[in-house]
């Protein structure tokens, strides 16, 4: 070897320059040097490359370089600088053979990196590859045994998949080609079960001839390869036969040496048998130990069983969940605690022979025949070369139930208790397909509490949510088993009436539940009446479809309302007319703003002493393009249902404001604006920001705005009406309650709020002059003189109104009897006039 590395080095400028630039002169060179080196019989082939294994040149026979070059080892000591062998490898010629016959030989590499001045610190720019035949110099070296030997043989040997690979024939086999491979027999200690185990060191055994062996396996260090030399126990015991000849010759004359022999003989074997024993029992113990340190204190059950399904050992877990003793259960098998058929069963270990592993959810029977249950994971394992079936159990019950009782909260109404709009909605899809199967009717009755919403801003949600609870066992009790009943949402309630025979039936349970929400409702000993509207639909008459039978309820409910509510409605095909109208002003009611077909109006305010205008109160109106001036009762409640008296409100109170300075601008100094508040807007936390962002922007000054409340808004939270107040009110600003006695105030929190002023509402001063019924403005006017508050009427009509509130000194008024409200422009020629009248 050192002979061929001085040759390679005493060359390497020429192969270095012929890499570079590769001529017809250096390659003769190269060759002329290289080619006694192929003369010796175990090289047939020499490869020059260049450093990305590109071939240059090839030396001697004629190979296929894809065959004969380990390009793993070739990238190998190119990176590591260092010279290397390749792998050892049969190659086979193409069809064609035109190839040399060196090519079906067994063959490995001797790689020699070339680098630039022989500098091995310089990067590699090629190697050489001499391919070498080791049947020439390795194989002869194996077969030679260091003494003269009948049956002692060396061999090389490597594991390929489950059988093994002979680089060397065997003496009793000449013939037999080299990388040879064969399964080891089965059943006995044999090298072969040695080295597919992967173990080292000697062995006492039997060869691929099942002949008696003394063997010593080594692996060879940096290579698959292991090294087997063994030798036949008969050889190496023959000189202990002679011997023991001689003994048996001496034993025979002293028959009690022949004895103590024998005697011997029995203690060894008595003694394996023994050993044998506390082997298997160790064992055994090991499994169980290993088991119950692995799973002891798992959450899961985990049984583990022998090739039959006979459970042998089970962790603590188990023993809990199936209520049994340990010893209970290694008396079972594994299909007997699952509550499966034989079929099931045999199919289910079929399929974990054919795998090797399974999933599979079952229900497992505890000790008192009752069932739970399970998830089970079964594979095969082996634990000291035995083979177990592990089941790992996972009781699944309390995530079943918490899946149910989502699927339960998902699909019911948390507060009643009763089906939500999602469950009631697949209901009546099932319902109607039925009725179709079994030509039945089906009808749909949807419910809403009149007026709910004033009982949850006045009480609060809290009442609002026990009314509701107490009006959802009403209706549950007025109906039949086969009825449902479900809440569609917020104050509706949806009743499913199946196998309809007539349909006056459902005007009957219309009228049934009506008085049964009628009824009074005692909460917290405080006294209820609500009404309830009514639309009914039924299928198949009016739709086949749910959503269309569920609309058109919706559109008979909203009927029974739009006639003065606590009714009911059947749905007819003109309500359709109407809904479409509701629509259509719904969407023109959200472009108005950005149309500007809102505008404001402007009533006066009179002191009613000197019946001069003090201020006014703004009230919006909506020039629509197609229907004219809409009033406000006409858009107001469906601007408050949508969501948009957030954004007209804001805008009223932008425009309000900017007038009045406009006004003060012109001279009238003192002239208030009243701005009123809706619900919706008192709850927004941004409230007081917005106005007095507003009253930044204006350049109004606060003392000059006035805020009309109404009492349900402030009754729907105390405690937060009364901050907000005093928030606004510390700013200067002025606070007044609209419509003052038609709410359900109570006359303790009054004194609480800080106002400055009482509106009495026109339906306590139209009475004034047509009848007696005046106790009430006196009293609204008592009380606001009794608690230092100003007090303003509205609805004047009358010069007999006026004269009775002057008469009780109410110091302000509103009404048809000083002025409509009126436009800007016109609200200023009023002004004018009277600046004009107080100068003349």
């Amino acid at each position: 070897m050192h002979d061929y590395l001085h040759q390679i080095h005493s060359i390497n400028d020429q192969i270095v320059t012929y890499l570079n630039e590769p001529t017809v002169e250096i390659k003769e060179k190269i060759s002329t040097a290289l080619w006694p080196t192929l003369n010796e019989s175990e090289r047939h082939t020499i490869f020059l490359v260049d450093n990305e294994g590109n071939v240059q040149l090839n030396i001697g026979d004629i190979c296929n370089a894809g065959e004969h070059i380990d390009q793993q080892q070739l990238t190998l000591a190119l990176q590591q600088h260092q010279i290397g062998f390749g792998k050892i490898h049969h190659s086979h010629p193409p069809p064609t053979k035109t190839v040399a016959t060196h090519n079906n030989h067994l063959h490995m590499n001797l790689i020699a990196p070339i680098y630039l001045n022989n500098n091995q610190n310089n990067p590699p720019l090629g190697a050489l590859i001499i391919v070498i035949n080791p049947n020439h110099f390795l194989l002869p070296l194996m077969t030679s045994w260091p003494v003269p030997s009948e049956s002692a043989e060396s061999v090389l040997v490597r594991k390929a998949g489950g059988q093994l690979q002979r680089l060397t024939p065997v003496r009793d086999m000449p013939n037999q080609e080299a990388l040879t491979t064969r399964q080891p027999p089965e059943g006995i200690a044999t090298p072969g079960k040695y080295l597919r185990e992967g173990k080292e060191g000697f062995l006492e055994g039997y060869d691929y001839r099942r002949v008696a062996v003394f063997a010593v396996v080594k692996k060879v260090a940096d290579s698959p390869w292991m090294l087997v030399a063994k030798v036949a126990q008969s050889e190496t015991t023959q000189p202990l036969k002679t011997l023991q000849l001689i003994i048996f010759i001496i034993t025979a004359i002293i028959i009690s040496i022949t004895a103590i022999i024998l005697r011997l003989w029995w203690l060894q074997q008595q003694a394996q048998n023994q050993a044998a024993y506390y082997h298997n029992e160790l064992q055994n113990r090991t499994i169980i130990s290993r088991f119950n340190n692995l799973t002891h204190f798992a959450n899961d059950i985990i049984l583990l069983c022998d090739e039959e399904g006979n459970i042998i050992e089970a962790n603590e877990r188990a023993i809990e969940a199936y209520g049994q003793t340990l010893d209970e259960l290694k008396q079972k098998k594994l299909r007997s605690i699952c509550d499966m058929g034989d079929d099931e069963c045999s199919l289910l270990w079929q399929q974990l022979a054919d795998n090797q592993e399974i999933q599979f959810q079952s229900q497992q029977f505890r000790c008192d025949n009752s069932t739970f249950p399970v998830e089970i994971n079964a594979n095969w394992i082996e634990i000291e070369d035995r083979k177990f079936l592990q089941a790992i159990i996972r009781d699944v019950s309390e995530r079943e139930q918490a899946q149910q009782r989502l699927t339960h909260q998902a699909q019911h109404d948390h507060l009643t208790g009763l089906p939500n709009r999602t469950l009631i909605t697949a209901l009546i899809k099932q319902t109607l397909a039925k009725g179709v199967r079994n030509n039945t009717k089906t009808g749909l009755l949807l419910l809403d509490i009149d007026r709910f919403k004033n009982i949850n801003d006045t009480l609060g949600h809290t009442i609002g949510d026990r009314l509701l609870t107490t009006l959802s066992e009403r209706i549950k009790k007025t109906l039949r088993d086969t009825d449902t009943v479900a809440r569609f949402g917020g104050d509706e309630f949806v009743v499913m009436v199946e196998d309809i025979q007539e349909i006056s039936n459902l005007a009957l349970l219309a009228t049934k539940l009506s008085k049964a929400i009628c009824s009074p409702v005692f909460i917290d000993n405080q006294e209820m009446y609500v009404t309830t509207s009514i639309g009914i639909s039924v299928a198949p008459d009016d739709a086949s479809q749910s959503d269309q039978l569920i609309q058109f309820a919706d559109t008979a409910m909203y009927r029974a309302k739009d006639l003065g509510r606590n009714n009911f409605q059947f749905f007819t095909s003109d309500m359709n007319d109407h809904t479409q109208e509701r629509l259509h002003l719904e969407n023109s009611l959200r472009k108005a703003l950005d149309r500007n077909e809102f505008v404001v109006y402007y009533q006066p305010q009179f002191d009613l002493k000197t019946q001069q205008i003090i201020g006014s109160e703004a009230l919006i109106r909506w020039q629509h393009p197609e229907r004219g001036l809409v009033p406000p009762n006409d858009f107001i409640p469906l601007a408050e249902e949508t969501g948009l008296i957030d954004q007209i409100g804001q805008w009223v109170l932008e425009q309000a404001c900017k007038q009045n300075k406009i006004w003060q601008q012109d001279g009238f100094t003192e002239l208030t604006i009243a701005v009123n508040l809706s619900a919706r807007q008192f709850l927004n936390k941004h409230l007081s920001n917005d106005i007095f962002n507003t009253l930044v922007e204006t350049e109004l000054l606060p003392q000059y705005l006035e805020l009309e409340l109404t009492e349900s808004l402030l009754m729907h939270d105390v405690e937060s009406s009364i901050e907000l107040m005093n928030t606004l009110s510390n700013k200067g600003i002025s606070l007044a309650i609209d419509d003052f006695g038609t709410g359900y105030s109570s006359l303790s929190y009054l004194h609480r709020f800080p106002i400055d002023k009482l509106k009495i509402d026109r339906s306590f001063v139209s009475p004034i002059g047509e009848s007696n019924d005046t106790i009430i403005a006196r009293t609204i006017i008592a009380l606001a003189q009794e608690m230092r508050l100003r007090i303003i009427a509205e609805g004047i009509e009358t010069e007999e109104q006026l004269k009775f509130l002057r008469q009780f000194n109410c110091h302000t008024g509103q009404g048809y009897y000083f002025s409509r409200p009126v436009p800007a422009v016109e609200f200023t020629e009023l002004l004018q006039k009277q600046k004009n009248q107080s100068e003349t």
